[in-house]
């Protein structure tokens, strides 16, 4: 049977979805299983959306268009028929409803970076949605789980929740970890620092996101400025919008919002100037962007919570209880800047994760448990690579 890959909007798009239904999509194909994108043109929702909200603001509700039957409806109705009899991946906890695929004969599967339940209740992500929309958005993505084939966490605790809050049994819920967005040109190498970090040029802290405050760069700020008061050099240098409070703290550098489907140069030579690239969120599904930073051999921090505990490997990343201060972070980061050999250690073994955390790789993985119901060793960042290396 075919694969389908399923997303809310067009997988060919690598806008879609962060481009993450794009690259497993790519991949899937390079592997050789016989794929079919799915292509949902979201401009034809614009109208129904509008109007739909407006009902809603007369009831005096906001928000949730994309959960509601309406939605799913005319999201379904742009699936042409053959392309429901296939085995489908949905990057989606509601889209395609479980019933219509039964109806049209495909087999159902989820790859989730989150349960909806944990989104609504402000794990993850802060989704907030009036109360009626999210007990039938959760009732809708229990149905869809408990006729799901497979259902496929990109984390441990989004697994977790599956289980314990969606009455999933555990033998229907595999973990593999996604691969970084990001593809190294042909021929490339991994460039070597010039200096001592710290000392000859500045510590680089690096940081991407849209949503600046959520992924802890007020934080970082902090950070920076403790270890410059302390005497080391050091800088925040940060990808997105410069948000107004932060715009012209000296301490840090703004590159702007980076579009990685037409700057893959730029973007990867942002990666590799930072010495350490930071993920510090409170809520966050996974961290693609701690992926990232890793395929480009660079190592990483952040919050080891949620998401972001399955993308910090012990041998090659800081990992920091949630609500750990700025100064006992930098008190970390400065046992760092002292200690060159830990800061070689820490590069070379960034280095050896960059071949792990592709998408080829997760690919290989989603064909392995495919085929055999099981994955005999799949990569764990926070296992370390001693544990992959001697399974």
């Amino acid at each position: 049977m075919k694969v389908g890959i399923a997303a809310v909007g067009d997988v060919c798009d690598i806008a879609c979805w962060s481009g993450i239904p794009y690259h497993f999509w790519q991949s899937v194909q390079s592997a050789g299983f016989v794929s079919q994108p799915w292509r949902i043109d979201l401009d034809r929702l614009r109208w129904p959306r509008r109007y739909w909200n407006g009902l809603q603001c007369l009831t005096g509700q906001r928000g949730g268009f994309q959960y509601s039957n309406r939605c799913l409806d005319l999201l379904e109705k742009q699936i042409a028929g053959d392309q429901w009899q296939s085995e489908i991946i949905s990057f989606n906890q509601h889209f395609p409803r479980a019933s219509t695929v039964a109806l049209r004969g495909g087999i159902l599967n989820h790859y989730l970076d989150a349960p909806f339940v944990a989104l609504a209740s402000g794990r993850g992500l802060d989704l907030k949605l009036p109360r009626k929309i999210s007990n039938c958005a959760a009732a809708l993505e229990r149905e869809n789980y408990s006729v799901s084939n497979r259902i496929v966490a990109m984390g441990r605790w989004a697994a977790d929740v599956i289980v314990s809050e969606c009455d999933v049994p555990a033998r229907k819920v595999n973990v593999i970890l996604p691969g970084a967005n990001l593809v190294l040109p042909e021929g490339w190498k991994f460039p070597q620092p010039v200096g001592q970090a710290g000392i000859d040029r500045p510590f680089t802290l690096g940081f991407v996101g849209k949503d600046w405050q959520r992924k802890g760069l007020p934080l970082l700020v902090k950070i920076q400025s403790n270890l410059a008061k302390r005497g080391w050099k050091s800088r925040v240098l940060a990808a997105g919008a410069a948000p107004p409070e932060l715009k012209r703290n000296e301490g840090v550098e703004f590159v702007g919002f980076i579009d990685k489907s037409l700057n893959a140069d730029r973007f990867l030579q942002f990666l590799t100037a930072c010495d350490v690239g930071c993920l510090f969120s409170d809520r966050e599904a996974l961290g693609i962007s701690t992926l990232e930073f890793l395929r480009a051999g660079t190592p990483v921090a952040g919050f080891a919570h949620e998401g972001p505990a399955d993308t910090l490997p012990p041998d090659a990343g800081f990992r920091f209880p949630l609500g750990a201060s700025a100064i006992e972070i930098a008190d970390c980061f400065e046992s760092y800047l002292r200690n060159e050999a830990d800061q070689e250690r820490f590069r070379e073994n960034a280095r050896r994760w960059s071949s792990l955390v592709t998408w080829t790789r997760c690919v290989r993985e989603f064909q392995e448990l495919w085929e055999t119901g099981g994955i005999a060793k799949p990569v764990q960042p926070w296992k370390g690579l001693a544990v992959i290396e001697s399974t």
